[in-house]
């Protein structure tokens, strides 16, 4: 089973990817991850990805679908996947989704005021990749003992950008998965572990055990 998850930047992914892949033994690929290793390899491509993340600007859309299907290509990646981030414009998503198969998408619906917040207490570990804030593990990585940085891209100018650009551009893949009948919207205003609940029962098909 492959899974996606849709949502604004701060929205959770993250930290839900980490709990999910941990629980249902999924391969967890982010496409920021993608990206980021991208950049790191020092590719043309990369370069054109790191000034796109650096402006908060979608990246151009065939470097963006090179690079992704360069990685969904590779047999590890063909089953039991979970997604976050699936191409940010609809022509896109429809692309990737014509190449590679989704089974359920979950959209996690959070108000701009919410996103702001975790945007600006993020912290990411740049040697073993672990998410997390700055009131809840200070500046180490509890994972490895890393010190923890924030991401180039997290600051309030720039994720305004971002914020922007989901909307006008990303929101419609929200419609076209809705419409393909595997979509399921939650609220993702609330605590990590009442989203965590709610996307747990969408996975193991307990829908009506969302809002509870």
């Amino acid at each position: 089973m492959n899974i996606l998850l849709i949502g604004a930047p701060g929205s959770g992914k993250g930290t839900l990817s980490q709990k999910l892949t941990k629980k249902y033994k999924l391969k967890h690929l982010s496409t920021g991850d993608i990206f980021r290793a991208e950049i790191a390899e020092g590719t043309e491509r990369g370069q054109i990805l790191k000034q796109a993340m650096e402006q908060g600007l979608l990246a151009p859309s065939d470097i963006l679908l090179e690079v992704m299907k360069d990685r969904l290509s590779k047999s590890e990646c063909a089953d039991n996947v979970l997604l976050d981030g699936f191409g940010k414009t609809l022509e896109e998503a429809k692309e990737l989704h014509s190449f590679y198969k989704i089974d359920k998408v979950i959209f996690l619906d959070v108000d701009y005021g919410t996103v702001l917040k975790r945007i600006l207490k993020r912290r990411i570990c740049p040697d073993c990749g672990f998410v997390t804030t700055v009131d809840q593990s200070g500046e180490v990585c509890e994972k490895c003992g890393s010190k923890l940085i924030s991401r180039i891209d997290d600051n309030e100018q720039t994720f305004s950008k971002r914020y922007q650009v989901f909307m006008e551009q990303t929101m419609p893949i929200v419609k076209y998965f809705d419409e393909a009948k595997i979509l399921t919207k939650i609220n993702a205003n609330d605590s990590i572990d009442k989203i965590y609940a709610k996307v747990c029962n969408i996975v193991e098909g307990n829908t009506k055990e969302i809002e509870k």
